[in-house]
């Protein structure tokens, strides 16, 4: 059975999101601190209003030769958000990232409430999943246990 975007999610245990009133230093900390490559970013009432990833850091920052200290988050997340709903499942939001030429979706519920955000990479792990459910399945009807 295909997964939806809701099972990738529903077992992790924090829901990252840095505030916009931050600075890229700490940004750059709070995703190193938690072995992640993106995050939420959200203003003082808790509401997403950007992304900030490692990509942002590194090429707005770094490589613009820019003090991370002195860098507000807000002035180089992503703020175009490309969100998919929680009930999606993992094939929509690989093509869509794919199509928008990006590596994470923020996730909401059908209130428009962050629940996270899922990655390429956690699709293509799902997929592998199913997929491997899906032979184990063939191969006990192609070789039953008599």
């Amino acid at each position: 059975m295909a997964k939806t975007v809701r099972d990738v999610i529903s077992n992790r245990k924090e829901i990252y999101c840095i505030s916009n009133q931050a600075s890229v230093a700490e940004a750059a900390r709070y995703l190193k601190d938690r072995h992640i490559r993106a995050a939420g970013v959200c203003n003082l009432s808790g509401k997403v209003i950007g992304v900030i990833s490692q990509s942002d850091i590194s090429d707005k920052v770094v490589a613009e030769n820019y003090r991370p200290s002195d860098v507000m988050v807000q002035a180089v997340s992503s703020q175009n958000l490309v969100k998919i709903g929680a009930e999606s499942g993992c094939q929509e939001a690989a093509r869509v990232m794919n199509e928008n030429g990006i590596y994470h979706l923020v996730v909401e519920d059908s209130d428009g409430k962050f629940l996270g955000m899922i990655s390429l990479r956690d699709c293509t792990m799902m997929r592998a999943e199913e997929e491997s459910e899906r032979a184990e399945m063939l191969k006990d009807y192609a070789f039953p246990r008599y």
